[in-house]
Order: C-alpha cells, then sequence, then structure tokens
C-alpha cells in the first residue's frame, strides 16, 4: 500500500533548496498500517500463530485510530490552552461529542445507536489491553483435547481475552472503526469526503487548513471494497 501525505505541489516552491515544516498525527500511520496487518493476517490459515499475533496488532492500532480522530478534532476547535487541557482529558467518545455540540447546533452523539455502541465496546478493549489484568480461562479436557469458551463482548462479540484474537475479530474491528468514523463525520457532521480526509490526514499547523489527499493503489481499494470496510468517509488518489 502506498501512502503519500505530502503537501500539495505549487509552482513557488523551490523544493531543491527549502524547508517544509508539516505536523504529522499519524492517523495515516495507524490506519494503513492496521489495513496492511488485516491484510496479512487474513492471507494466513485461520488461527496460524503468527497470523493471530498480525491481527491482534491490527486491531490495537485501529482502536488507537479512534483516539487520533477524537484528538483531531479537538485540534480543530482551536481552544484556549487552558480550555484544551480540559478537553483533552475526556473519555474519547465525549471528545467527539464535545466537538458535535460545539460546531453545530443541536447535535449530539447518541449513546444507544450501533456505531457509537461498538466504538465503546473497542474503547474498553484498547482500556483492557493498556491496563492488562489477569483473565480468568475455563479449560474442559476430554480424551486429552481441552476446550474453552472465551467471553465475548455483547455487542461486537469480540474476545476480551486478546489471547484469543483471531483475523475474523481483526476484520470485525476495522469495519466497525470506520463505520463509527463514517458515522460520525458524514452522518453527524454532514462533511464531505474531501473535507473529512483534510482533517484526518492534515500536515498544516490546524487541521483543515490544507487539502491533502492519500495514495492508495486500486489493488488496495478493491480488497478494502470486497472485505466491506467502509470507506465513503474518506477520498484517496
Amino acid at each position: 500500500m502506498k501512502v503519500d501525505s505530502t503537501v500539495p505541489v505549487t509552482d513557488d516552491i523551490d523544493f531543491e533548496n527549502s524547508v517544509e515544516i508539516v505536523y504529522d498525527r499519524n492517523f495515516n500511520t495507524l490506519m494503513f498500517d492496521s489495513i496492511d496487518l488485516l491484510f496479512h493476517s487474513l492471507d494466513l490459515p485461520d488461527y496460524d500463530e503468527f497470523g493471530s499475533t498480525l491481527a491482534r496488532s491490527s486491531m490495537v492500532l485501529s482502536m488507537l485510530m479512534l483516539e487520533a480522530a477524537a484528538n483531531i478534532c479537538i485540534e480543530c476547535l482551536k481552544l484556549e490552552n487552558t480550555v484544551f487541557r480540559e478537553i483533552d482529558r475526556l473519555p474519547i467518545l465525549a471528545k467527539f461529542d464535545y466537538y458535535l455540540r460545539c460546531s453545530f447546533r443541536n447535535r449530539k452523539l447518541e449513546r444507544g445507536c450501533g456505531e457509537v455502541q461498538a466504538a465503546r465496546e473497542l474503547k474498553a478493549l484498547r482500556d483492557a489491553v493498556v491496563h492488562l489484568k489477569p483473565h480468568k480461562v475455563k479449560w474442559e479436557f476430554q480424551g486429552g483435547d481441552g476446550t474453552t469458551e472465551p467471553e465475548l463482548t455483547s455487542f461486537l462479540r469480540i474476545p476480551k481475552n486478546p489471547d484469543f484474537w483471531h483475523n475474523t475479530h481483526a476484520l470485525t474491528t476495522v469495519r466497525a472503526v470506520h463505520s463509527f468514523l463514517q458515522f460520525f463525520f458524514c452522518t453527524k457532521c454532514k462533511y464531505t469526503a474531501t473535507k473529512t480526509t483534510s482533517i484526518l490526514f492534515a500536515e498544516a499547523e490546524i487541521p483543515g487548513e490544507q487539502i491533502v489527499f492519500p495514495m492508495v493503489t486500486a489493488q488496495t481499494k478493491l480488497r478494502l471494497r470486497e472485505l466491506e470496510v467502509p470507506l465513503r468517509y474518506l477520498r484517496f488518489v
């Protein structure tokens, strides 16, 4: 997958003798790495040990995308420093809600909708990875073979124990993250794909002030469509 997040080329810049300052917010790194890791995990047999390692890595990076996107939204508000520090301590979904309430009249994040429920579960899984605690696992043995049923989240049905994460869970996670972001930016904010991309992939000091389009190969676009990963909220070239 090829990504080009450079600033747009203009005629008045001498690229052989110039200094360019960009602000790398790493949303693009999290997104494309999580997708690459997902692809590689799906290319291996189900429950392959290394495939599960790739799947877990994809899931963690996908979960971090939500926090990166929320922080970028708060940046867009251009808050005074003391206010920014207070808002920066809010939970991820509260940041998205704060952005909506500050940017539009009578808009808020409905906590009961499916996309928000999924994002809430992913945030809880992310927190559990960061603050690891023992997971109780009950094994049952018959004829020398052991089986166990991991505890699952109620909405996405992802095991709470990362040891049981596999490529199918990685695909569920990638879909859920992009479904939430598409719901937020397209449905709630009513932004175009161009505007959303200019915010999330921003390299300017203030997100959204400069248009940047990531480059994605036709093969990658096709596979993402086949995997039903919702990316209508973004614009690629």
